[in-house]
Parts: C-alpha cells; structure tokens; sequence
C-alpha cells in the first residue's frame, strides 16, 4: 500500500475516530437531562431497632409505644455536581431544587403485589435547595406512611398467629430542577425497611 493511499484512510478514519470519541464521553445521566448539574444521594438513613436516628438499615415499627399509628421518616443526603469537572462558571442558575420524592417497594422474595405483599407507592412534595459543589444538603422525608400502616401487608404484622417481620426494599427516586428551569436526571437510592411491631409487650 503506498504512502498517499495510507494517508488518506488515515484521514478518512479520523472524524470516525473523534465521533467514536464523543459517543463514549457521553454517560446515561447526561442522555436522560438538559441541565448542566446532576444529583447524588450518598446515604438515605432512618431509626435503627432502638429508635435511634443514623441507622442505614431502617426499622419501622407498625404500632409505636403506647398505641399510635405514626410516620417512619428517613434523612438523605444529597450533593449536586456539574458534568463538566473543567467548568468555571458554576453560578446559583446550577443549583438544584430538589421538588418530589417517589417511594417504591420491593420483596425479595418476588412478591410485590402493592396492597397484598408491599405496601402502595406513593409520592411525597418536598423543597430543599441543593447548591452545586458546596457541600452536602439533607432532606428529611417520609419513607413509610402511617396510612400503610394500617392496610395490608404492613397491618396483618400484629396479628396473633400472623407474619411477624417484613423485610421491604424501599426505591426512593428524587425529581428536582435547577434554579435556571432545566429538569434534572432522576435519582433512585435504595434502602432496606424491616417492619414489625417492634412495641412494648402490651400492644
């Protein structure tokens, strides 16, 4: 082969090379927002057994002491990025508000039939700003609500002679924006839930 005919298929690979190139810079994030920034949850915590905040695995307890019906609430942490780690303009239009929270459940086991196995999903309104590379925001929301306490699976878990434990996997998915309008990419962080009525011996 001579070297003009090499030189010119090297210049016919090279726009190949360089979209090939651009392709791969491309992450799934960035195909699924307009915005310039992105949201990261680096932990979702809840009650551990005791009651105790901080907890990574969270106890829900059906009936809490002394009778009541009350909301699990767990505590995220999220922190908002740009894609580009070379930009220099990172300006208040960037950060992000953080507007709703989606709660999905899961079994291990494959039984996920909302209102028999998991409780229902639900979605929750929340405003938190998360300003872009300064740090880390928390949000406090509900992950298991007093309604699905009192309905079917989580219900049957103090009945005499019933399923005492449930183990669930809650998906929690956050939606928010940036300040300058730009929808940001959807993000889910999972968590383990075990539910049981974890009361005092009376209840």
């Amino acid at each position: 082969m001579s070297t003009i005919t090499k030189g010119w298929i090297t210049r016919a690979a090279l726009p190949l090379l360089l979209l090939a190139l651009l392709v791969s810079g491309c992450n799934k994030l960035e195909e699924d927002t307009t915005a310039a920034s992105y949201l990261v949850v680096t932990t979702i915590t809840g009650n551990d057994v005791t009651g105790q905040a901080g907890s990574t695995t969270i106890f829900s307890d059906v009936i809490s002491e002394g009778g009541t019906v009350i909301n699990d609430t767990a505590v995220a942490i999220l922190e908002g990025h740009v894609f580009d780690p070379f930009d220099e303009n990172i300006t208040a239009y960037k950060d992000i508000i953080v507007d709703r929270v989606d709660i999905e459940y899961t079994r291990s086991d494959g039984l996920n039939t909302e209102g028999v196995d998991v409780p229902y999903g639900f979605s929750q309104a929340v405003n938190v700003l998360v300003p872009v590379e300064s740090g880390n925001t928390e949000l406090a929301f509900v992950i298991v609500s007093h309604n699905a306490k009192l309905e079917s699976p989580l219900v049957g878990l103090t009945n005499i002679g019933g399923e005492k434990i449930l183990k669930l996997e809650a998906h929690c998915t956050f939606y928010g924006h940036t300040l300058s309008g730009h929808e940001i990419a959807p993000v889910t962080h999972t968590v383990s839930v075990w539910c049981a009525n974890f009361g005092d011996d009376e209840e």
